[in-house]
């Protein structure tokens, strides 16, 4: 028999499960992107830098909208992207090395995923909020 404690953390953690699924894009499985050919350290310095990514995705490329990581595009689809946006709030890069634009990728492709803050899905804070004031 499962005790309360269990089969609210079970719950509390497929709702979550759910939340931070409706929100974000699934990533794609690791295996249907092929590796990225350009140098990540390279690209940090040009994501944050020069090209100013980290503006508007921030330094970890998880804020602003898109969100880059995790990255959904493959390589040859991200560069087509980064040259003729299809959004006005993008900039087109059509002016910069594709060896840069491929050094970015390579370096957002290398950007671990971050869990989202427990503060951010209301279950989650209401749950830890009300075990905060029974202890």
């Amino acid at each position: 028999m499962i005790d309360r404690s269990a089969f609210a953390m079970l719950v509390l953690i497929s709702t979550a499960s759910a939340a931070i699924a409706q929100n974000q894009p699934p990533a794609p499985p690791a295996a249907t992107l092929a590796p990225a050919s350009g140098n990540a350290q390279r690209g940090k310095t040009l994501f944050e830098s020069r090209l100013r990514c980290y503006a508007c995705h921030g330094f970890d490329g998880q804020t602003g909208s898109p969100r880059l990581v995790p990255m959904a595009r493959a390589e040859d689809v991200f560069l087509a992207y980064v040259r003729k946006p299809a959004t006005q709030g993008m900039p087109s890069f059509v002016a910069i090395p594709e060896a840069d634009l491929r050094d970015v990728y390579a370096y957002i492709r290398s950007i671990p995923q971050a869990a989202p803050n427990p503060d951010s899905i209301p279950l989650i804070k209401s749950v830890l909020d009300r075990r905060a004031k029974a202890n």
